[in-house]
């Protein structure tokens, strides 16, 4: 399942890329909201769309199937799967802590011993 899922994902970003470009694409495109994206719009479709509706698409040659991909690769609002890049990471001050030198920390084993 994995393996089909993956394939698809590799189809869909293929068609985006060979209409907005590969850079725009590697760069700017979130692949986590566009599988999230599929997964949603997969369920509904399943329930909206008859079974017969989508034989058309298994009777399509390859360059038929790769014509309306990019078609509605080139529909799509590239904004709405927009990635957020992590920020450097901010280097922390470290405090040195300070003991109470009037009561060391004496550690719970030794207290026991001792009673």
């Amino acid at each position: 399942m994995n393996l089909v899922s993956y394939n698809i994902l590799s189809v869909v970003l293929a068609a985006l890329r060979s209409v907005h470009g590969i850079k725009k694409i590697e760069q700017e495109v979130s692949s986590y909201y566009l599988v999230d994206e599929i997964r949603g719009t997969y369920r509904g479709m399943m329930i909206a769309i008859p079974p017969k509706e989508w034989k058309v698409f298994a009777q399509m040659n390859l360059i038929e199937l790769t014509n309306i991909l990019r078609d509605l690769a080139a529909r799509v609002n590239l904004v709405l799967f927009a990635s957020h890049p992590r920020a450097p990471k901010k280097t922390r001050r470290i405090l040195k802590r300070t003991r109470p030198s009037k009561r060391p920390h004496v550690s719970t084993a030794k207290i026991l011993s001792q009673k």
